[in-house]
């Protein structure tokens, strides 16, 4: 049998039979594989993928399975499998992990079980089922409580990172974008609308106010664990029964705990990504999840106000939404925007929101 290798990842076929060993209890007496180089780059998911069909023989039996490696593009990047790990012994729904390598470079690859991902937001949301099993899995991570030990790894993937999210960093950098924004809407840089929203006044002045006093307001939640980038593209339909998995644990971080779920239960009607009139149902729900899975009674109330907050927190930074040309990130980062005239048009969406429903704070 021709051993697999492949330029890319560099998997050793001894360490790949030990890492299955280990996971399947023993056994093993061949893997066949089917030799490729085939890879993929799945939107939402930083890295490359090699995915190869593996069918382990046994003595009396055999098992196909496929799995997929995953490379960091840099060293820099966290390292994921500790986190697969704990969730998974957690019961928190990820793929399983059959080991990890790594190499020369100081970059991971991970080798798992292979999940069917999912590419486009909009169809996966049009399933009201898919929407549940979504606020489910977010129930389920902001329900989990860390060990000292995982806190400490989380930690360390932190403390190496330049980009990790404080709101005390992160708050006043609102206050400068806020008026830039004001300033490039001024000098009739971000178009029509923009320059017409953005006029001199006191409504730059209670924006930056806002921005500012939600450092004490978002300090005062819970804190928990974040994955920081939750969305469908960083999830995966697990093969045995289509259930919904994390993945893509590169960003994940201690903060307040529910900034996951708030992305979406917390965003005015306007932006809101399903049906405004069902919230406080979906809300209920993860009310309902949160105690099954951490033993946790909330208020409804209390929480839809929490959800609230921290999705205003989050938005009232429009850094990402600000056209490449004038400091905004580049144009492959493609939610925000892909040319200037959608990044406007997202830009112009957004701040009218923040002024619609900037009365509802209370600071």
């Amino acid at each position: 049998m021709e051993q697999y290798t492949n330029q890319i990842f560099g998997i050793n076929y001894s360490e790949l039979r030990e890492m299955l060993q280990n996971h399947f209890g023993g056994g093993i007496t061949s893997i066949q594989y089917e030799v490729t180089g085939n890879k993929v780059s799945m939107p939402g998911i930083c890295g490359e993928y090699i995915i190869p069909s593996i069918k382990l023989i046994k003595e009396k039996t055999s098992e196909t399975v496929l799995i997929f490696a995953r490379r960091q593009l840099k060293n820099t990047e966290s390292k994921q499998a500790h986190h697969y790990l704990f969730l998974g012994q957690r019961g928190i729904s990820v793929p399983k992990l059959y080991g990890s390598i790594i190499d020369g470079n100081n970059c991971e690859i991970l080798l798992m079980e292979y999940a069917r991902e999912i590419t486009d937001e909009h169809m996966f949301f049009s399933s009201e089922k898919n929407i549940y099993s979504f606020i489910d899995l977010a129930a389920q991570l902001s329900s989990v409580v860390p060990t000292l030990e995982y806190i400490g790894l989380i930690g360390k993937d932190m403390g190496g990172k330049s980009d990790t999210r404080d709101w005390k960093t992160w708050m006043p950098w609102s206050v400068h974008i806020l008026g830039k924004v004001w300033k490039l809407a001024g000098s009739d840089k971000l178009g029509k609308e923009l320059k017409e929203l953005c006029q001199p006044g006191p409504v730059l002045t209670e924006l930056q106010k806002i921005a500012y006093a939600m450092i004490k307001k978002i300090g005062g939640f819970n804190i928990g664990i974040v994955h920081s980038d939750f969305k469908p593209n960083n999830m995966v339909l697990l093969p045995d029964d289509d259930k919904l998995a994390l993945i893509d644990f590169e960003d994940i971080i201690i903060d307040t705990r529910y900034y996951d779920i708030a992305r979406f239960l917390g965003a005015p009607d306007i932006l809101f990504k399903w049906d405004a009139r069902l919230r406080d149902d979906y809300i209920n729900f993860f009310i309902k999840q949160c105690g099954i899975y951490g033993n946790k009674k909330l208020n409804h109330e209390i929480l839809k106000r929490e959800l609230f907050y921290i999705w205003y927190t989050r938005s009232i930074n429009l850094w990402e939404w600000l056209p490449g040309e004038y400091g905004g990130p580049s144009y492959d980062f493609w939610p925000a925007g892909k040319n200037i005239h959608e990044r406007c048009r997202n830009l112009y969406t957004l701040l009218n929101a923040l002024i619609e429903n900037m009365g509802k704070i209370k600071i």
